[in-house]
């Protein structure tokens, strides 16, 4: 038999219907027209007059009844993009606005294609066999009897320089896909843009993702789109409502739980007839109930939210819809890890779905970030519907608990806390961790106390107390004795108590904790126990009882090979044998490990560190030596927060003892302020250096001078107190950022990647990339280049390297 070739018309492109296996030439032309344009043009004859072919009626769009909100960057792109590829797909989640946005465009751009610019909806269309002639009816073109519709199209659109705009492909994609090429294939002037949930995937397709609106980070932001669409829509209903102090905040709640999608905050500003703003957002926990009210002509997908992604997910196959529904119980973004684990599926299956999912705009890889993704609450809170549906809830939270609970035991029981790359994995699955606690407690779970404690580990480093602590002690409350992980949970709730002063009932945990250990042969969870024990001691002024813990840490972590978590040991002993009074043994020590800290600790490991040496440099009276080390502890992370406050106290002490009494009660005082603030209290070893360093101080300036340094210390912020200490210009404190958004903006100026930054703040790349998006919003910027600009111009990138 021969092989069967896919041809195409000669003439137009078209793709022409499989021959039989018999005898023949092969069909060259779609139609009698494309064959007789061929014979003409052979023979040397111009291509027939526009008379001939029929024309496309002038350009109709679709008029807009209401103001166009924000997308000024994605016009933009969309009309670069346009210039560089004949194909632009606009992709994007239901209620994303690309239909809004694509008209927009062709009303902004009609004047660019002289030849005309139309739009085609294909929503209403249920199968492909009437696409092409949907075009054709969009275009005034009328079917030719003897004539392929495509080819009549191409016929009409041939010479043209015009734009043709296909809306809502999704359901047809694959029809879609061969009349654009079709068509790009037979008018070498055409431009087309799509609309659709994924791309048609054709060759010299340009893809632009079509996201959520700009949202506020907090009520202060000073603009947002997706408030701005909110207030204009609603005052299309109720010409008195009004954006204001007192309300702004819930405006700009409802557009962040709505994920900013035009849409749901259009469908959310029509109650603002009957509905409080506050009343609004109370019931957006049952928003698909609260937001199916949309215009009576609207189509049903934009009248109602739960139509909107029910369209998307009725398009998947049945293998996509249970990963979707699966996914819902992850909170927030989650990693391929933890998406193969609720899916029940191998990573490699995982990822090939997450992809598929991520194409359709039902998942979102989460920019910047290797391997993490999302979806968006509303598509999230759907799934868990259908999960809930299909019976399927309590299986796959089972299978996350299991998953969370293997994490948990490697990052205590496998890992050590200094070691920088576990961290952020454990870090990055704090919110499934608490819905995992949440689920395990009613149920007696016995894997409860081991989650309980990473809950614990990843909410205290974000500096989350309270509610955490309460359900670590519930969490005890309900484990057995011999429950293998309670020693876990003891240690996190002994941190907790350290941390608020409560240093005896910490004594009490950490013991509890370490005679459960005694009989397992888990020395990583003991040295972490015995780490907390000899901080607690040296919090109380038992030098000997933190040395001997110290000591017995160094002795079990040095057999296991790990560099650095046996120099962070040795650096504790150090210090202890320092709060002692035993300089040459802390001097000694301090030799030995500083050097590996230097090298493989973060950045926040090696500020504590450079501390020591400069509490060392102090007991022996060299205050030059005492001062660099403090001030080289301080660049090394100032933006460390907490831990920072050791260095600035140290150069406060070095200000003291140099003639600079002002400087020294003014950043003491600073310092001070800001413990009393977090109820931290210092170890009596380095309190005593700290009260010596500010009674010389005062003693040293009159009662009014006194007084006035002090007033200044109490008013200025940290990062105020840490830009003096380093000597630089003291900006007023009215940026809109917060203390790390400053902090990430300025290692952005020093042309710093994201992975750089999560390393020197010792955060994830993807709370980096949180960051970034809150700076550009708070700040009204594009780019990274327009942050580390805004930066530069500042005066926050430091002068002194």
């Amino acid at each position: 038999m021969r092989e069967r070739t896919q041809l195409r018309c000669e003439t137009c492109g078209v793709e022409l219907p499989p021959r039989g296996d018999g005898p023949g030439r092969p069909a060259r032309f779609c139609s009698r027209a494309c064959r007789q344009r061929a014979y003409r043009l052979r023979s040397g004859e111009q291509q027939p007059e526009p008379a001939q072919r029929q024309q496309p009626t002038a350009a109709r769009l679709p008029a807009s009844r209401d103001a166009f909100i924000g997308r000024a960057q994605e016009l933009t792109d969309i009309g670069v993009l346009l210039r560089r590829a004949r194909l632009v797909s606009l992709v994007g989640t239901g209620g994303a606005g690309k239909t809004r946005l694509a008209g927009e465009y062709a009303a902004r751009a009609a004047a660019t294609y002289p030849d005309g610019v139309w739009m085609v909806e294909l929503a209403p269309l249920t199968s492909d066999h009437l696409l092409a002639q949907t075009v054709a009816s969009a275009l005034g073109v009328r079917e030719q009897s003897d004539e392929d519709t495509v080819a009549t199209v191409i016929g009409a659109l041939q010479d043209k320089r015009a734009l043709l705009v296909i809306d809502n492909c999704e359901h047809l994609v694959d029809a879609s896909a061969a009349l654009a090429d079709a068509l790009l294939t037979g008018c070498p002037q055409l431009r087309v843009l799509v609309t659709s949930r994924e791309s048609l995937e054709l060759p010299g397709e340009a893809v632009l993702r079509v996201g959520h609106l700009t949202l506020p980070d907090d009520s202060a932001a000073p603009r947002s789109d997706a408030v701005q669409l909110f207030v204009e829509r609603a005052k299309l209903l109720r010409p008195d409502f009004e954006l204001t102090e007192a309300n702004r905040p819930v405006v700009a709640e409802i557009c962040v739980r709505l994920d900013g999608m035009p849409l749901a905050i259009e469908l959310a500003a029509r109650w603002v007839r009957v509905l409080s703003v506050e009343d609004i957002l109370a019931r957006l926990d049952d928003r698909f109930e609260l937001l199916s009210r949309g215009p009576r002509t609207a189509a049903t997908r934009h009248r109602d939210l739960r139509a909107t992604i029910e369209w998307s997910y009725e398009l998947l196959d049945d293998t996509e819809r249970a990963a979707l529904r699966r996914l819902s119980v992850l909170s927030g973004d989650f990693s391929l890890d933890s998406a193969s684990a609720v899916c029940g599926a191998s990573p490699q299956r995982t990822l090939r779905l997450l992809a598929d999912l991520d194409a359709k705009s039902l998942v979102v890889a989460v920019p910047g970030v290797v391997q993490r993704f999302r979806q968006l609450e509303s598509i999230r809170l759907y799934a868990r519907e259908k999960l809930a549906e299909a019976g399927e809830v309590d299986e796959t939270t089972r299978r996350l608990v299991g998953w969370l609970t293997s994490l948990a035991e490697s990052h205590y029981v496998g890992q050590m806390l200094y070691t920088v790359h576990d961290s952020p994995r454990i870090d990055d699955e704090r919110d499934n961790l608490l819905r995992a606690v949440e689920w395990a407690t009613p149920r007696r779970d016995e894997r409860l106390a081991v989650l309980a404690a990473a809950l614990g580990w990843t909410w205290r480093r974000e500096g989350h107390t309270v509610q955490i602590r309460k359900l670590l002690e519930a969490a005890l409350t309900i484990t057995a004795a011999d429950n293998p992980y309670r020693g876990l949970a003891l240690l996190e709730l002994a941190w907790f108590n350290l941390g608020s002063g409560e240093f005896e009932r910490a004594r009490e945990l950490a013991t509890e904790a370490m005679a459960l250990e005694e009989t397992r042969d888990r020395p990583v969870v003991q040295s972490r126990g015995l780490t907390l024990l000899s901080m607690i001691y040296q919090a109380v002024g038992d030098a000997e009882g933190s040395t001997r813990c110290a000591e017995r840490c160094v002795e079990l972590l040095r057999p296991l090979g790990r560099p650095l978590d046996t120099a962070v040991s040795l650096h504790n002993l150090g210090y202890a044998a320092l709060a002692g009074g035993d300089l040459a043994r802390a001097a000694e020590l301090l030799e030995e490990s500083l050097p590996v800290y230097l090298e493989l600790a973060d950045p926040v490991k090696q500020m504590e560190t450079l501390h020591s040496a400069g509490a060392i440099a102090l007991e022996r009276g060299d205050i030059e030596q005492a001062d660099e080390y403090f001030w080289r502890s301080l660049e090394a992370c100032p933006e460390a927060a907490e831990p920072s406050t050791y260095a600035v106290e140290g150069l406060a002490i070095v200000a003291a003892h140099t003639g600079e009494p002002e400087r020294a009660l003014l950043l003491g005082t600073a310092v001070a302020t800001h413990l009393r603030k977090w109820r931290i209290r210092r170890e009596p070893f380095w309190e005593r250096h700290v009260d010596t360093a500010m009674a010389i101080a005062r003693a040293a300036l009159s009662a009014r001078a006194a007084r006035a340094a002090t007033e200044a210390g109490e008013r200025m912020t940290l990062v105020q107190a840490i830009a003096y200490s380093l000597r630089e210009p003291v900006a007023e404190d009215d940026s809109p950022l917060s203390r790390r958004e400053l902090g990430v903006a300025m290692l952005t100026a020093e042309g710093l990647t994201n992975r750089e930054i999560a390393v020197r703040l010792s955060i994830s790349e993807r709370t980096v990339e949180t960051h970034l998006l809150h700076i550009r919003t708070k700040l009204d910027l594009r780019t990274r280049a327009q942050v580390a600009a805004w930066a530069v111009e500042q005066g926050r990138v430091s002068s002194r390297r």
